[in-house]
């Protein structure tokens, strides 16, 4: 069964790692070509998906989180929604404790936090050590929260910006979404 296990872990490294190769080799024949247009024409291909492939996949993590929640957990950990966006806890409870599986850590460029149905802050996620805990859940390198200009200048991809609103559905407290066509934060 391990077996199984550990060569499915190398076949998705391996799709990771020839993802980024391609969107390394589009960039390439888009500078060689003269642009976007003329890559295109040569792989007969829309310019818009050119413009996708040139881009490695990365995720975005949104967490839903609601107003009206305990905000200290049994070991005192401050979570949630804390008040001053700004503050070194809030960045604390924006950045820890999460399950974040080890073949999605590499793809995870954006942390969005949809409070009470709006999207309330996005951060990016940096360059950085992933600190993990006893039970293997991880808190995240992130920056400060992102302005609406920001957000739109690093993730053109995402579907929402800063105060859309985004409804939570029933029994889901976060979801991945794909950044295949967003543009790479500078890390």
């Amino acid at each position: 069964m391990w077996e199984l296990v550990n060569e499915l872990h190398g076949i998705e490294k391996q799709q990771y790692e020839l993802g980024l190769r391609h969107a390394e080799v589009m960039r390439k024949l888009v500078l060689a070509s003269g642009g976007v247009q003329e890559a295109a024409s040569l792989l007969r291909l829309d310019p818009k998906t050119v413009r996708a492939r040139e881009r490695a996949t990365g995720l975005a993590l949104v967490l839903y989180r609601g107003n009206n929640t305990e905000k200290v957990d049994a070991d005192g950990r401050a979570y949630g929604e804390l008040g001053d966006e700004n503050s070194p806890a809030q960045r604390d409870a924006d950045r820890m404790w999460f399950i974040v599986a080890r073949d999605k850590r590499p793809l995870l460029r954006a942390m969005v936090y949809v409070v009470d149905g709006t999207v309330r802050r996005v951060r990016a996620v940096l360059e950085g050590d992933w600190e993990e805990n006893q039970k293997g859940k991880v808190a995240v390198p992130i920056g400060p929260p992102l302005t609406a200009d920001e957000l739109t200048g690093a993730f053109p991809g995402l579907p929402f910006t800063l105060g859309d609103s985004r409804p939570m559905v029933r029994g889901k407290i976060r979801e991945y979404l794909a950044l295949s066509s967003g543009a790479e934060v500078t890390r």
